[in-house]
C-alpha cells in the first residue's frame, strides 16, 4: 500500500463516520457499553482497597494516631495504571477491528470487541508511548502534548489493519502527518471532543459519540494510507436529492399527442383548391366543403 504524496485532512471524515455508525447503531451501543462495564470491572476492586485503606480523618481537636495518606497507597497508582491500560489496549484492538470491519461492508458484533488479543503488546507499548510523550510535551503550555495526539492518530490504524510494530506504526502516523501537521492537530482535537461530548448527556451519550473515534481514524487511513477491500464514501453516504430545474422528464411510452397539430390537406370537391386549414367554406370559391 503506497501512501499520498501530500495527505490532507476531510473533514467529510466526521460526517462518514456518523453515517456509518447509523447504519449499525445497535450494535455499536451495545460495544461501548460492555467496553464501559469491563473498564469499571477493572477499577471496582482498587476503589474498594482505597475505602479500606484510607485512615479516618481526626475529628475536630483529636491527634491522629496514622498518616494522613499512607505510602502503601502510593504504591498502589502503578498498579492500577497497569491493570487500566492493558484493559484499555486489549479492547482499543477490537474496536478499532469492528470499524474496520464495517467499512470493509460487513456486519459487526458485539464479540468483535473481544478479537484484539494479537494487537495487544503494540497497543499497549504504543499507548504508554504516546501517553508518555503526550504528557511531557504538555507540561510547555499544552500545545505540544495536542501536537503529539495529532501526529501519532494513525498509529492504532497502523497496527490493527497495517500489522505493524509499535514504533514502525508510530513512525508512519508521523510520516503521514508531519506535512500538515497543523491540520492533523486541529482535527484529532476535534475527534476527541466530539467523542466525549457525549458525557455532557449524563454520560449516555458517550454510547453514541465514542465510536466516531474510531471510525473517522479508520476512514482517514483508508485515505492517507489504503485498503483493499474498503467501501468509498460513494457507497454509504446518501445519494444526493434530484435537481428537479435542470432535470428532463422521462417516457416509459410515447409522448401525449399534440393537440395543435395541423390536419391533414384538404381538395375542394367544387374548384380543386388544396385547402390547409381546417374550413367549411373553400377559400378559392367560397363554396360549402363536402366529403369527397
Amino acid at each position: 500500500m503506497q501512501m499520498q504524496n501530500a495527505p490532507r485532512v476531510r473533514w467529510e471524515w466526521i460526517s462518514e463516520a456518523w453515517e456509518l455508525f447509523t447504519r449499525q447503531w445497535s450494535t455499536w451501543v451495545l460495544i461501548i457499553l460492555v467496553l464501559y462495564l469491563i473498564v469499571f470491572a477493572v477499577y471496582l476492586p482498587f476503589i474498594g482497597i482505597f475505602m479500606v485503606m484510607a485512615p479516618t480523618m481526626p475529628q475536630g481537636d483529636e491527634i491522629p494516631t496514622a498518616p494522613v495518606f499512607p505510602v502503601a497507597l502510593l504504591a498502589l497508582y502503578p498498579v492500577i495504571y497497569l491493570a487500566l491500560f492493558s484493559a484499555i489496549a486489549w479492547l482499543m484492538g477490537g474496536l478499532y477491528h469492528a470499524a474496520f470491519k464495517q467499512l470493509s461492508g460487513e456486519q459487526i458484533a458485539v464479540g468483535d470487541l473481544f478479537s484484539g488479543g494479537r494487537y495487544f503488546g503494540r497497543m499497549l507499548g504504543a499507548l504508554f508511548l504516546i501517553a508518555i510523550g503526550a504528557g511531557i510535551g504538555s507540561i510547555f503550555c499544552l500545545i505540544p502534548g495536542l501536537i503529539v495526539y495529532g501526529m501519532t492518530m494513525l498509529t492504532y490504524p497502523m497496527i490493527v489493519e497495517g500489522n505493524k510494530g509499535t514504533i514502525d506504526a508510530i513512525s508512519a502516523s508521523i510520516e503521514v502527518t508531519k506535512r500538515d501537521w497543523i491540520m492533523f492537530t486541529v482535527f484529532a482535537v476535534a475527534v476527541y471532543l466530539l467523542a466525549g461530548l457525549g458525557v455532557l448527556a449524563c454520560g449516555v451519550g458517550v454510547l453514541a459519540t465514542m465510536p466516531l473515534l474510531f471510525l473517522t481514524q479508520a476512514l482517514a487511513y483508508r485515505d492517507l494510507v489504503g485498503m483493499r477491500g474498503a467501501q468509498s464514501s460513494a457507497q454509504f453516504m446518501p445519494p444526493p436529492p434530484p435537481d428537479y430545474r435542470t432535470s428532463t422528464p422521462s417516457y416509459t411510452s410515447a409522448p401525449p399527442p399534440q393537440s395543435w397539430a395541423e390536419p391533414a390537406p384538404t381538395t375542394c370537391p367544387h374548384c380543386g383548391a388544396t385547402l390547409t386549414r381546417a374550413a367549411k367554406f373553400c377559400n378559392q370559391c367560397g363554396n360549402l366543403l363536402r366529403p369527397n
